[in-house]
C-alpha cells in the first residue's frame, strides 16, 4: 500500500519517470549510488518502483538521526532502512539482496545547491563494503533531474557559512527545507560497473564518483532553475 501510495503521488505531483529500469537486476546483489536530495522523494519513488515493478525490496542506509523521528520506526524496518555498519551492509550483499546509499549523505542533503555538485568529501566506505562482499557487486549510479527544484535548502548566502560549521560541529540537520513544488521529476538510473578484485578501493570510488558526475552532466542543466522544471511539466 506505501508503495503504491508513493508510486501515484509521484505520477500526480511530478509526473515522476524513471529511465533505465532495466539496469536493476531481477536478482542478485547490486549497490545503488544516488544524489541525495533536500528532501529524497525521488529516492522513495525508486524504492516504491522496484518494488512493484520486480518484486525487490531495495536496502538502505539512512542517517541514525532517522532512526529518533518519532512515529517512523515500524516504516523503516519494513522497508529495511537502517544506519548500517560495513559488516551489515557486507551480509546484505552477500545474501543477495539490493543496497543502497548516498555517499553524500546529510551533509550533501543539507549543504548542496542547485548547481548539482556530488559532495562525498574523502568518503569511501561503499568502496570497502564493496571489497569485503567479494568485489563481484555491480554497482549502479542514480540521479534524479530537478530533485533541487523540488525541495531545496536555505543555506545560501550569508547563511551558507553558518549552517556549514553548524552541521560539521554538530551532525545535526537543522538547515530549513522549503518548496514541495510540482516540478518534474526525471530519474535516471546509469548502467551498473563491476570491479576486478584486483581494483583498489580509490579505483572503486573514483570511479563510482565519476560515473555519478558524468549522470548528473548529461541530465541536468545547472545551475538548476524551478521555473524552467515547473514548464518542463507541460512542454
Amino acid at each position: 500500500m506505501a508503495c503504491w501510495y508513493w508510486k501515484i503521488f509521484s505520477k500526480i505531483l511530478h509526473g515522476h519517470e524513471i529511465f533505465g529500469q532495466e539496469n536493476i537486476p531481477d536478482s542478485g546483489p547490486a549497490l545503488i549510488l544516488y544524489y541525495h536530495g533536500a528532501i529524497p522523494v525521488d529516492y522513495f519513488y525508486l524504492v516504491a518502483d522496484t518494488f512493484l515493478t520486480k518484486k525487490r525490496t531495495i536496502h538502505s542506509v539512512i542517517d541514525k538521526f532517522l532512526c529518533k523521528v518519532p512515529g517512523v520506526a515500524s516504516l523503516l524496518k519494513v522497508f529495511h532502512c537502517e544506519p548500517g555498519s560495513r559488516d551489515s551492509c557486507v551480509a546484505i550483499l552477500r545474501d543477495g539482496h539490493i543496497l543502497a546509499i548516498s555517499p553524500g549523505g546529510m551533509y550533501e542533503a543539507q549543504l548542496g545547491d542547485n548547481m548539482y555538485k556530488v559532495m562525498w568529501r574523502a568518503r569511501d566506505g561503499f568502496a570497502k563494503v564493496v571489497k569485503e562482499a567479494g568485489g563481484s557487486v555491480p554497482i549502479i549510479p542514480v540521479f534524479t533531474q530537478n530533485v533541487r527544484e523540488a525541495y531545496k535548502s536555505f543555506n545560501f548566502g550569508v547563511t551558507r557559512p553558518f549552517w556549514t560549521w553548524f552541521y560539521e560541529k554538530t551532525r545535526i540537520p537543522l538547515v530549513p527545507v522549503y518548496g514541495n513544488f510540482p516540478v518534474k521529476l526525471r530519474t535516471f538510473i546509469g548502467s551498473a560497473t563491476m570491479y576486478p578484485s584486483t581494483a583498489s578501493i580509490e579505483e572503486i570510488r573514483s570511479a563510482s564518483l565519476e560515473a555519478l558526475e558524468n549522470l548528473i552532466k548529461t541530465h541536468q542543466k545547472s545551475p538548476g532553475n524551478t521555473w524552467r522544471a515547473l514548464a518542463e511539466r507541460v512542454i
